[in-house]
């Protein structure tokens, strides 16, 4: 499989190395509009998987003539978040995802993209209306990042290895995102069922509390290092594994729906079926009342956002 990661920015360094180690992938390139930049990276990377002794993919630079004929495109590029925001670049990244996408486009037909540039549904929304490429075949890295923040934080509360901890989160990949916390399982157990198992109550269990922790940890990690990288690459990289591998594995990720959920015309994260196709299936994650208005308001957030940049 060839790939080719845009842009070399924090995200794009990231995604770019860690992608050197998933299997199938036989070519990375590495695009980026410093030509310099993305050769010296490029170089340094070339040198790292010689003194590794790997067997890794053939790696290239180049603009983005050289993504000519990929089966895989990764989207990073993008301004900077300010003060850790997604929707303060929308417009702005709205802007650099067209001429992006208008160019690349010239050289690839019917690629497979990974999306993470933010605000990520949006994004996505603006690259299907500038390539018309298939929907299925465009996907955010949408709340699989989210989805391992609130495992690794429950694995935490609970004491337990986040594999004991199954839970996904849908809808923004922002602070609109809804955790089913009714459908969390724990050894096959109901959070509200563990609690009792272990401690015959449930003492020091706030589901308010829980959500806005997961919700907060991208903002901490920003004011910490000024950026976010290395989870948003795991992500990618998960589905980009997925893809090349053709797993068919489930993942919460960010696509246009097609009537999915009673939504048409609206990318939100739900849980996918990723295969070599890209999507292949898009199942019907169980909701209760509450999870499903908050999840249905989540993608009203982006909708709105879409129409004020003129993509609805």
């Amino acid at each position: 499989m060839k790939a080719a990661v845009i842009g070399a920015g924090n995200v794009g360094k990231a995604v770019f190395h860690d992608l050197q180690h998933v299997r199938m992938i036989s070519e990375l390139t590495l695009i980026g509009r410093d030509i310099d930049k993305v050769r010296a990276e490029v170089m340094d990377a070339r040198d790292a998987a010689v003194l590794r002794g790997e067997n890794g993919p053939r790696l290239f630079y180049g603009g983005y003539s050289a993504a000519e004929g990929s089966d895989l495109l990764i989207c990073t590029a993008g301004a900077a978040k300010l003060k850790g925001e997604r929707m303060s670049v929308l417009r702005e990244n709205t802007v650099i995802t067209e001429e992006i996408f208008t160019e690349i486009s010239r050289y690839n037909r019917d690629p497979i993209v990974i999306c993470a540039t933010n605000p990520l549904d949006v994004i996505v929304m603006k690259i299907l209306r500038t390539t018309g490429w298939d929907p299925r075949r465009v996907i955010g890295s949408g709340t699989l990042l989210e989805s391992g923040r609130l495992i690794r934080y429950l694995s935490e509360l609970l004491d337990l290895s986040d594999r004991s901890v199954r839970v996904s989160v849908v809808g923004e990949h922002g602070p609109t995102a809804v955790a089913l916390l009714s459908s969390v399982r724990i050894m096959g157990m109901t959070l509200d069922e563990y609690f009792r198992s272990v401690t015959a109550s449930r003492a020091g269990f706030d589901r308010d509390r829980l959500t806005e922790a997961f919700k907060k940890e991208a903002y901490r990690i920003f004011l910490g290092k000024g950026y976010t990288s290395t989870g948003v690459s795991a992500a990618v990289c998960r589905i980009a594994g997925a893809i090349a591998s053709d797993s068919r594995e489930v993942f919460p990720v960010s696509s246009e729906l097609q009537g999915e959920y009673g939504l048409s015309g609206v990318a939100v994260s739900v849980p996918s079926v990723i295969g070599k196709s890209g999507i292949e299936e898009i199942t019907e994650a169980v909701m209760n009342a509450e999870e499903r208005e908050a999840f249905l308001a989540s993608a009203e957030t982006v909708r709105q956002a879409a129409a004020s940049v003129g993509i609805i």
